[in-house]
């Protein structure tokens, strides 16, 4: 009986150990074009930011059949065939060439289900070549609807510069230039001279802003099928893309700035008010003043925008942020969308410090020692605010209270509901 129970046991581990490894492997077969010359597939399994240049090259089987298995082991960041995420390229490694639906436009992440896998790639955004990069300056045309006024362009010629960036790469930015001559009733036509490393391999978005938001609907255009090197460019190195022609790009958003009118009731006895946010899809704005009405409220006019997302503050430090009626703060945006509307009406229920008239300076004896601010007098509450609203410290006490060790910096100290400015040196 012993040797039995033991055969069999080691009879059901190696089964477990066969299955184990069977599930630690996949085949993945793939159907793709017709003109496709290889086959790379690319995901998370590579890592979490999803290295191109570890893209694993797939077997030819036949003119439109590619196949790779791929192992569990080999997986990074803990990636299993449960969790894997991936795509299919046709060559580079470069995401030039990754695969695309059947109108170009962009796919979702694939995922495995069950092995062999029965994939089918529709199209690629550029199909590689087995030839040699074709370097050269392009220029690059685009036909927009008229609605459309200024355009940018970036791509992998640029390292994808964010739109509207004025940084020099190969002597090209990313704004087009507006061809009036060219331009007619019904669009405008932009173009932009670029140099690229290998036309095979150029891929590029427009945006109508200088922002991914206002980026076009499709996925990456390329103009990779350059038949006749050799024949490109012409004595000064310039070559012509024939250009996409509207309504074939449309846009998530068409940048279109206009004057903006903010009108605000706030609480009584609010000396300034002021806006701040993300303006046109960019950077923070400054801070804003806003002109006090004779009945109290504010007004602001802001010249050229599209779309805002913003709070009211009471003075210009970020920890001065409007509050709700009860007590808490605003912790989501306002939104200002001028193609909706360009007049609009807000309400400022309340404060969080100072700027209003009966916040009272708060007169503790405050001081700082190695890094701690220190406050004396304390009946209920302190709280340690930086510039940017958050509460870097706080206690309930009555009497001293000494800070944690704080960064150099400027901090607003509310002691029993008064506030006071500190500087830790």
């Amino acid at each position: 009986m012993k040797t039995k129970f033991t055969l069999t046991l080691l009879f059901v581990s190696l089964l477990t150990v066969f299955q184990f490894a069977s599930a630690a492997t996949a085949v993945f077969n793939v159907t793709v074009p017709a003109e496709t010359n290889a086959c790379y597939i690319m995901g998370n399994f590579t890592g979490s930011s999803w290295p191109i240049a570890s893209a694993v090259k797939c077997t030819k089987v036949d003119a439109t059949h590619y196949t790779v298995t791929l192992d569990e082991a080999n997986f990074m960041d803990g990636v299993t065939l449960a969790t894997i995420k991936y795509k299919y390229l046709s060559g580079g490694p470069d995401w030039a060439y990754v695969e695309k639906d059947a109108a170009g436009g962009e796919i979702g992440d694939r995922t495995f289900t069950a092995s062999p896998t029965a994939d089918v790639v529709l199209k690629w955004g550029s199909v590689w070549k087995d030839v040699l990069p074709v370097p050269g300056y392009f220029t690059i045309d685009i036909y927009t609807p008229k609605t459309v006024t200024e355009c940018y362009m970036t791509g992998n010629f640029n390292g994808w510069l964010t739109p509207g960036s004025s940084a020099k790469i190969d002597s090209t930015d990313t704004k087009m230039n507006l061809i009036a001559a060219n331009s007619d009733a019904n669009g405008n036509y932009f173009s932009i001279k670029i140099y690229t490393a290998n036309a095979y391999a150029l891929a590029f978005q427009f945006t109508t802003g200088k922002a991914w938001i206002y980026q076009q609907d499709q996925g990456n255009n390329s103009y990779p099928d350059v038949s006749q090197p050799t024949a490109l460019f012409d004595a000064v190195g310039d070559a012509t893309a024939n250009p996409p022609v509207a309504p074939a790009i449309t846009f998530k958003r068409i940048f279109k700035a206009q004057s903006t009118t903010f009108n605000v009731s706030v609480p009584a006895g609010t000396n300034n008010a002021y806006i701040k946010g993300d303006l046109n899809g960019g950077a923070s704005t400054d801070f804003i003043a806003g002109t006090k009405n004779t009945d109290g409220t504010f007004t602001f006019a802001i010249p050229a925008v599209d779309i805002l997302y913003y709070k009211y503050y009471n003075d210009m430090l970020d920890a001065n942020v409007e509050y709700k009626a009860d007590g808490t703060a605003v912790t989501e945006n306002r939104t200002a969308d001028s193609h909706t509307a360009t007049v609009f009406t807000d309400v400022v229920a309340a404060w969080v410090s100072t700027g209003v008239d009966k916040v009272k300076l708060a007169s503790n004896l405050m001081y700082v020692i190695d890094n701690r601010i220190n406050v004396e007098g304390v009946n209920t509450t302190v709280e340690v605010y930086s510039l940017d609203g958050r509460v870097v410290d706080s206690a309930k006490l009555n009497g001293k209270f000494t800070s944690k060790t704080l960064n150099k910096g400027i901090y607003i100290v509310q002691v029993d509901g008064e506030t006071r400015k500190v500087a830790v040196n």
